[in-house]
């Protein structure tokens, strides 16, 4: 799923006009353009926003579009040390629920906590597929 930049409440207001300015309206297009390791440089120039924020932007588009995590939760996966796809599916369910609660309480934040079976939707779909480098017998088969 798609989301406007705007959307996403943990994201500065002035950052989103920036970004905007820039051709990023959407975690699309955040995406697109964050894969462009050149581009990332020349957009931390161009906008004056930190390549630690750029960073946090990418990290929130790309929790984003995991089912039903939406921009409502992504400042709270952030803050639990939770920068995507691929290290959310590191918990289960109940882990993450317990360590978000936790984050939450410590560092004393306003952002909403998902509950269990909220956070269950998101494992409904199937996990990413992360590609594995080639064997060596995969290689040398080449």
């Amino acid at each position: 799923m798609t989301y406007k930049m705007s959307e996403f409440q943990s994201i500065d207001p002035g950052h989103v006009v920036k970004l905007r300015e820039a051709g990023i309206e959407s975690t699309d297009d955040m995406m697109r353009i964050w894969a462009d390791q050149p581009k990332r440089a020349a957009l931390v120039e161009s906008t004056g926003i930190s390549l630690e924020q750029f960073t946090n932007i990418a990290s929130m588009s790309r929790l984003a579009r995991v089912k039903n995590v939406g921009p409502t939760f992504v400042a709270v996966l952030l803050a639990a040390g939770i920068d995507g796809p691929k290290s959310l599916f590191e918990h289960t369910p109940e882990a993450l629920l317990k360590r978000l609660t936790a984050v939450v309480a410590e560092k004393k934040l306003t952002s909403p906590v998902p509950t269990l079976e909220q956070i269950s939707s998101w494992y409904s779909e199937p996990k990413p597929v992360v590609a594995a480098a080639p064997t060596p017998e995969v290689v040398a088969a080449k």
